[in-house]
């Protein structure tokens, strides 16, 4: 991936204009994705990178310590594994501590999964044999055939309610919603049964995906330091304003900036009426934690409440030799109007029953109202196949991708499955069009 614009001939309106055979705005996951696909399908890309390289996926170095942003896992059962894999992405990384505890009033127990399933005393024998029914169920189901429900009413038909209660803390930790009034049951079957096959915590954070997205993109992305304001087509076809003064044009352009928000504001017509089908963000406040020493609990599930605590290390490599580096995290409704103080407070309570101390903390980093997923799906738009094609964005030559985009994935599979996508179409669009700038033979 090259660094710095190049310089064109000036256009007529007096800006200068370089010209691709892809634009992609936004340098996420989705984006990432999108450049990569395209370059490795043979097109000369610019990668418009913005102010904040990495979009969500993007870790922190502090004390030693690699901060993600709040507990990030790569499902291993997820449709984004086969787009890794189509760009040569192998990842490293340790997966996650092989027992749990379930936590409720001030009741812990083991979590009734694997080893749990046989001596947790939160559920009863016929309820623990239901619970392995309903599990085996799931592995079934296919998503689609539940999309016509929330996912409330499709637990309460699937359990009752002790049990319901356990499947119902898998649910919220693989999908990090608590609104099941509102989001559609085939985002909670499609989790549960990517989570099946395990998921991953990778060395060094985030950072790995994104640095190994770029490595995959090659010499054929050239990545430009500057954020989009505006996209649209005239009749020389699309281009990209850039807050450095430039105007860049393109074959095709991908707008992966981020939320369905961002992403309208720079279009020309704002956003289409069909991405109005989509749910509000997914929210968590996350309270993330450098410790001295790993934590007497390593992962904590809570019932009562909407909790979830998880060490990443020990285990994948986030922290310095005997360290540990916990996330708390409590899933939020959309809705809700609890403060920051509160909120960090709660998680502070959560990490005590953990058995964390202050004096453990090496550094502590809150996070208030964390975007986690950009848009969530509801019955009445369709579920996650009422999610927009990566081709509605009502601009000829203008794709979209994000972890709202496209009808498979949920999290960074979303991101990875319509960013590969929309960085295909792009290119296989790009080759037939006027403005496909690779060279060609002369006569």
């Amino acid at each position: 991936m090259t660094d710095g614009p190049q310089t064109h001939p000036t256009t007529g309106d007096d800006t200068t204009a370089d010209h691709h055979d892809v634009i992609v705005v936004g340098s996420g996951l989705a984006g990432l994705t999108a450049a990569a696909t395209a370059a490795r399908a043979g097109a000369r890309v610019a990668l418009i990178e913005g102010h904040t390289r990495g979009g969500r996926a993007r870790t922190e170095e502090r004390d030693g310590f690699s901060l993600n942003l709040g507990p990030h896992a790569v499902y291993d059962g997820g449709p984004g594994h086969a787009v890794l894999d189509d760009l040569g992405v192998t990842l490293r990384g340790a997966r996650p501590p092989k027992a749990g505890t379930l936590g409720w009033d001030d009741h812990t127990a083991p979590l009734p999964q694997g080893i749990g399933a046989l001596v947790s005393p939160f559920l009863g024998a016929a309820d623990k044999a239901r619970l392995a029914r309903a599990m085996a169920k799931v592995a079934r189901t296919e998503p689609a055939a539940v999309a016509h429900l929330t996912t409330a009413e499709w637990l309460e038909g699937l359990l009752p309610e002790r049990p319901r209660q356990v499947l119902a803390t898998l649910v919220r930790v693989g999908t990090y919603s608590a609104d099941f009034d509102l989001v559609s049951a085939d985002v909670a079957v499609h989790q549960l049964k990517a989570a099946a096959r395990g998921v991953t915590y990778l060395h060094g954070g985030w950072a790995q995906l994104t640095d190994a997205l770029r490595t995959a993109a090659g010499s054929g992305v050239e990545a430009v330091h500057a954020s989009a304001t505006a996209v649209d087509r005239d009749i020389e076809g699309p281009f990209v304003r850039t807050d450095d003064g430039r105007v860049r044009r393109a074959g095709r352009v991908v707008v992966a900036s981020g939320s369905p928000a961002a992403a309208a504001t720079l279009l020309p017509g704002g956003a289409p009426a069909s991405w109005d089908r989509l749910g509000p963000a997914v929210t968590a406040s996350c309270l993330d934690l450098g410790l001295r020493r790993p934590p007497e609990i390593p992962s904590w599930f809570g019932v009562d409440r909407p909790h979830y605590l998880v060490a990443h290390a020990p285990g994948a490599d986030l922290a310095p030799t005997g360290s540990a580096l916990v996330h708390a995290m409590r899933n939020l409704h959309h809705d809700g109007t609890t403060s920051a103080d509160e909120l960090r407070a709660d998680l502070w309570t959560l990490a005590g029953r953990a058995g964390i101390t202050h004096d453990d903390v090496v550094l502590d980093r809150y996070l208030h109202r964390m975007v986690v997923i950009s848009a969530s799906v509801t019955p009445a738009g369709g579920g996650l196949a009422g999610r927009p094609d990566v081709t509605d964005t009502g601009v000829d030559g203008v794709l979209v991708a994000g972890d709202w985009v496209g009808p498979s994935g949920w999290l960074a599979d979303a991101s990875l499955v319509s960013g590969a996508a929309a960085g295909r179409l792009a290119a296989e669009q790009a080759r037939s069009c006027l403005l496909y700038t690779s060279p060609s033979p002369r006569d």
